[in-house]
């Protein structure tokens, strides 16, 4: 993950929305936004609590997480997490727990999952008449932590052609990392800064290398001399990018 209001909430929570065919929506509150096992933990909860007007229900699933070099997420199906109930109805106002396992140990690289709760639509002659119906599926990340954790993020290969800079993030590290903020900075060659971007970003899973870009105008480019890329996460901060010169400048569609 676009960063108004309701994809920031979207980022942080885990949550998206899936609209089907009718009007309004059943509302819960889910807590914690994510797991993690440590070494000697095997068994967590996640509360839910009822915030609609009706009674509530829920189906709930888990998947094993990865991501591909473009960071999109890839999911499959697993047994290496448990959860019971798997389907669950919550009365209004009240609240139920989830219960979420594994036997799985600490290995050398971090395991990561995703509990998905999502609601049931059930038959309202109102909601059909809208014409609009919208079903909330809220994801909450679960980490299987290593036996010891080495954050480890380093910025690869950054290159530019026509305007287009392009460069490389690599979690080199065996657990995952957040991207809090990745800003592309140009500069010219008095090293005053005429460019600046930032990019979206999120969870960065461990082995994943993923790939960036930004389109800079020609009229700034021509005058650009270097081109700084910075990456914070929680706990570190990597630093990267690359000298321009004139044939990187091309023109591009702006």
């Amino acid at each position: 993950m676009d960063k108004h209001p309701l994809s920031l909430f979207i980022v942080w929570f885990g949550a998206f929305f899936l609209l089907t065919v009718s009007a309004g929506a059943a509302s819960f509150d889910i807590k914690p936004i994510r797991i993690s096992f440590k070494a000697r933990t095997h068994a967590e909860k996640l509360v839910i609590r009822n915030l609609s007007d009706n009674d509530l229900s829920l189906h709930v699933t888990v998947l094993k997480w990865s991501q591909d070099k473009e960071g999109k997420d890839i999911y499959e199906e697993t047994s290496d997490i448990v959860i019971f109930p798997k389907i669950l109805t919550i009365p209004k106002g009240e609240e139920k727990i989830i219960r979420v396992g594994t036997t799985l140990k600490p290995a050398l690289r971090e395991g990561t999952y995703r509990v998905y709760v999502e609601e049931l639509p059930v038959k309202n002659t109102q909601f059909e008449q809208a014409g609009l119906r919208i079903v909330m599926k809220v994801g909450v990340p679960v980490f299987i932590s290593p036996v010891k954790s080495d954050e480890k993020g380093t910025i690869g290969s950054s290159t530019m052609e026509k305007g287009r800079a392009v460069f490389r993030v690599d979690n080199n590290g065996n657990t995952h990392f957040i991207i809090r903020t990745l800003k592309v900075i140009g500069k010219n060659d008095q090293g005053k800064e005429i460019f600046s971007k930032d990019l979206g970003a999120w969870y960065h899973l461990c082995g994943v290398s993923r790939t960036y870009e930004t389109n800079i105008p020609h009229s700034i480019c021509a005058k650009l001399a270097k081109i700084d890329v910075v990456v914070k996460t929680a706990s570190n901060s990597m630093k990267g990018g690359l000298k321009v010169t004139g044939g990187m400048c091309g023109r591009h569609p702006e």
